[in-house]
């Protein structure tokens, strides 16, 4: 078992070094010419084959030969260090390095199935090269080790999953609450190159600060918003005095999700001379969760011509999605298109 979990952690290196996992690599990336001290794509990747096939001593004597070329490389550096640890004899017992038995070896039945089952998830969503599968897994690992980590909350290798797969989801909350675990265990005076690589991944995006964590939480609901403006057919109201172009504006927002805190949207009416809207040039909206159904949000305005005799004046609208201090995260636009 922890051969397999140094396994799916040299994926984290890689990321943590490049941006992006080693086997996640286009063929187009890997054609071109490494940066200057840096060895190619093709070798790097080659270790990464070879550690996950599990031969671990081609790996170390690939990384050793790779370094004696490029011995600033700080990705091979890492390679080595966790090659080096996974080769390393493992004691047949607990006692023989007076350390206590950790949390997974004591798992049994369904529970240690179910622990498995996790980490080959995990496994499977940072090797594939295809995002919109690595997305899937990432979130069906986050699901489905959410419980089990409440059941049993001691084992640190799935909350090491979950901070790297909260990292690639963009989810603050999430990195932050993984974070604030790892740390409780002392991860902060940890000897794991891993596992301080992580931390400081969480550190560099102000994730392990609560308040900068709510912030960047925020923002990110924010931002997957999608708020969409569209006219219905203009037609003459007749009124006792006089007859105006009327139609209806509706206003659709989707990506709520399992929203749980109000959400503000800025209306505008960008062509008052020549356009009225219900509530006035400039309305705030107040969404809370009750008013949303399967994630979607839905609200309808009147809208009006000062004058029928053009069908060529403007009615512009601006809706924006803003954030608690009244900051604009983003605005759509809609001009009558009758």
């Amino acid at each position: 078992m922890a051969k397999l979990a140094s396994i799916a952690l040299f994926c984290t290196l890689c990321i943590s070094v490049t941006g992006t996992p080693i086997s996640a690599q286009t063929p187009a990336a890997s054609d071109q010419a490494a940066p200057a001290g840096q060895a190619p794509d093709e070798a790097t990747k080659k270790i990464s084959d070879l550690v996950n096939a599990e031969k671990y001593v081609e790996a170390q004597k690939l990384t050793e030969g790779l370094l004696i070329a490029y011995p600033n490389d700080q990705q091979l550096l890492k390679a080595k260090t966790l090659i080096e640890q996974m080769l390393a004899p493992t004691p047949s017992t607990p006692a023989a390095n007076n350390q206590p038995a950790t949390p997974a070896t004591q798992l049994t039945g369904m529970d240690k199935v179910e622990y498995n089952a996790l980490i080959v998830l995990a496994r499977q969503a940072q090797q594939t090269t295809d995002l919109d599968e690595q997305k899937k897994l990432l979130q069906q690992f986050m699901g489905q080790s959410s419980p089990f980590l409440q059941k049993h909350p001691d084992l640190t290798l799935l909350w090491k999953f979950r901070v790297l797969s909260a990292l690639s989801l963009n989810e603050p909350r999430m990195g932050y609450e993984a974070g604030q675990k790892l740390l409780a265990e002392g991860a902060a005076d940890s000897n794991d190159p891993t596992l301080q690589d992580l931390l400081a991944q969480l550190r560099n995006k102000d994730w392990l600060d609560k308040q900068s964590m709510e912030n960047a939480q925020e923002y990110h609901q924010l931002l997957s918003l999608d708020p969409s403006l569209t006219y219905g057919p203009w037609s003459i109201d007749r009124g006792f005095m006089k007859a105006e172009m009327k139609t209806t504006l509706t206003l659709t927002i989707t990506g709520f999700g399992d929203m749980k805190e109000p959400v503000n949207i800025r209306m505008e009416n960008a062509s008052p001379k020549t356009c009225r809207l219900d509530g006035g040039e400039t309305g705030l909206i107040t969404i809370t969760p009750r008013d949303i159904a399967g994630g979607t949000y839905t609200t309808r305005r009147n809208a009006i011509l000062t004058s029928r005799n053009s069908y060529l004046i403007p009615c512009r609208v601006n809706v924006s999605v803003v954030d608690k201090s009244g900051k604009t995260i983003k605005t759509v636009t809609i001009n009558n298109g009758y």
